[in-house]
């Protein structure tokens, strides 16, 4: 996938997570997209969506225990991915990211909404936040479910108009292409309504 058309780190989707999900490669380079476009303010901590879904059966190119790293200070966030080989060692799975967002940040993401790193477990101590997914969690944790809304179900509300007595300009000629549209749908009678 290509991830530069990604301006704004808020612009990340189900597909894009479904894609980096697929392989080391493919985290890499969402990654290294959200190091090009992240910054204070921006949103950068929704990247966690992605990270987490590696802690379910939707990742299978990762062994063993998931740990994330998160750790940081007032000017930058670094990110690292490792997963457990036994025996004490770990093993990377991509090159660490660092992203010029404040790890406070992470940590406020993290407090505010929790289910968005399920079913990754949280430690945190200080600057530090450490996302751990053991084995078993990993093989039995379905994905969340990919949601998305209907087109059909979004109704476009015209803006409020402004009285022409209050307007300070002269009138201009209405453009049509610019006029709010109105959605109307049919409504359906509910069962043993009687018809009027």
């Amino acid at each position: 996938m290509d991830y530069s058309a990604l301006r704004h780190c808020t612009e990340l989707r189900d597909a894009h997570i479904v894609e980096a999900v697929s392989s080391s490669e493919e985290m890499e380079a969402l990654l290294a997209r959200f190091v090009e476009i992240a910054g204070p303010g921006k949103g950068a901590p929704v990247i966690l969506a992605a990270l987490a879904r590696l802690g379910t059966t939707a990742c299978d190119w990762i062994d063993g225990e998931l740990r994330i790293e998160i750790s940081g200070d007032s000017t930058q966030t670094k990110i690292a991915v490792s997963s457990s080989l036994g025996a004490g060692f770990r093993e990377k799975c991509f090159a660490d990211t660092v992203l010029r967002v404040p790890h406070e940040e992470f940590s406020r993401l993290l407090a505010r909404a929790p289910k968005l790193i399920e079913p990754l477990q949280v430690a945190e101590k200080g600057s530090r936040i450490v996302l751990t997914a053991p084995q078993e969690v990993r093989a039995t944790s379905l994905p969340p479910p990919m949601v998305e809304i209907d087109a059909a179900s979004l109704i476009i509300v015209p803006p409020q108009g402004v009285p022409r007595d209050l307007e300070r300009d002269a009138p201009r000629a209405k453009d049509p292409a610019s006029e709010p549209k109105i959605v109307l749908r049919p409504r359906v009678k509910a069962e043993g309504e009687q018809k009027k």
